[in-house]
C-alpha cells in the first residue's frame, strides 16, 4: 500500500470520527432546545450527517452497500422523518417550546448530558480495550448519542419531544451500525432501524386529525 493511499484512509476515516462528532453535538442542541422546529431540523442535520458517515465508511471500505445506505438515511432519515414531524406540529397547531423538564435551566441538561457522555467512556473504554482506536471513538460516539436521546426522552413531557428523543436514539444506533464492519444485512438492518421513530410518528398522525378538524 502507498503513502498516497494510507494519508487517504486516514483523511477519510478523519472526517468520518468528525462527522461523528459533530451528531453528538447535534445531540446537545436537541437536548436544549424548547421550540419544536429547531429540534426537527436537527434531527434532519444528524440524518444528512449520518449519510455523510455512510459515505466515508463506504470509501474506507470499498463496498456498494454503504452506499446504498448512505441514501437510505439521507431519505428516511434527513427527509422524511422530519417532515413527518413537521406534520405532526402542524396538525397539533403548535407554536411555543415542547415541553422540557429543565426549560429555565438549559444548564442542568447540559451538566447531566455532558455525565452521560463521561459514563459512555468509562463503560466502553475498558470493554473494548482490544479493537482499534477508530472503532473504540465510534462506539463511544454511538453510545453518548443513544443515552443524549434518552435523556431528551426523560426531559420532554409531551409525545412529540419524546418523539423527537427516539429519533435521536436511533440516529445514535445508526452511528454504531455505521462503524461495526462485515455486519451482515446492513441495509435491512438500516431500514428496521429507521423504521422505529418513523411507523411511530406516523401512527400517531393517524390516530389524530388535523387541529381544524378536531371539532
Amino acid at each position: 500500500m502507498s503513502l498516497e493511499s494510507i494519508w487517504s484512509s486516514l483523511s477519510v476515516s478523519g472526517l468520518a470520527h468528525l462527522l461523528g462528532g459533530a451528531v453528538l453535538l447535534l445531540s446537545f442542541m436537541l437536548l436544549v432546545r424548547r421550540r419544536p422546529m429547531p429540534a426537527i431540523n436537527g434531527l434532519a442535520a444528524q440524518g444528512g450527517l449520518l449519510a455523510l458517515v455512510a459515505l466515508c465508511h463506504a470509501a474506507l471500505r470499498d463496498t456498494s452497500q454503504l452506499l446504498l445506505v448512505a441514501g437510505l438515511l439521507a431519505v428516511g432519515q434527513g427527509l422524511l422523518l422530519p417532515l413527518t414531524l413537521r406534520e405532526w406540529v402542524r396538525r397539533l397547531g403548535l407554536r411555543q417550546g415542547i415541553s422540557v423538564a429543565a426549560a429555565h435551566r438549559p444548564g442542568v441538561g447540559l451538566a447531566a448530558g455532558v455525565a452521560l457522555v463521561l459514563l459512555a467512556v468509562l463503560a466502553l473504554l475498558p470493554v473494548t480495550s482490544g479493537a482499534a482506536m477508530g472503532m473504540r471513538e465510534d462506539l463511544v460516539l454511538s453510545l453518548s448519542v443513544i443515552l443524549l436521546g434518552l435523556l431528551v426522552m426523560a426531559a420532554r413531557h409531551n409525545p412529540l419531544g419524546q418523539a423527537i428523543g427516539l429519533a435521536g436514539m436511533v440516529n445514535g444506533a445508526l452511528l454504531g451500525v455505521l462503524a461495526t464492519p462485515g455486519l451482515p444485512l446492513l441495509p435491512a438492518v438500516v431500514l428496521v432501524a429507521m423504521a422505529v421513530p418513523l411507523s411511530t410518528v406516523t401512527a400517531f398522525l393517524a390516530m389524530r386529525p388535523p387541529a381544524g378538524d378536531a371539532g
